[in-house]
């Protein structure tokens, strides 16, 4: 478990300091909110591939997604699921 930061997936109900579960029992399969660890910093993002692409999606307008570039590193593929008795008391 551990607690998220930031606004990048407002829009998928994660908010700021909300708790997650870090699933890696499950693959990690497109469109599904995984937890990543990109060059080093943990990140909760949508998955996105397609055609040897891999991106990383925000669940807010505002936030871009993450593009991989030649060199950098992307480790720690779990299942981000939220925290559901958190979620029930919303």
């Amino acid at each position: 478990m551990f607690r998220g930061k930031g606004d990048s997936m407002t829009d998928a109900g994660i908010f700021d300091g909300d708790t997650l579960i870090d699933d890696r029992s499950i693959t990690p399969a497109p469109n599904l909110m995984v937890v990543a660890i990109v060059d080093g910093d943990f990140t909760v993002k949508r998955l996105y591939m397609r055609a040897c692409r891999i991106r990383l999606m925000p669940a807010n307008a505002e936030r871009d997604p993450i593009d991989f570039k030649d060199g950098q590193e992307l480790r720690g593929l779990g299942l981000a699921t939220p925290n559901v008795p958190q979620l029930a008391a919303r």
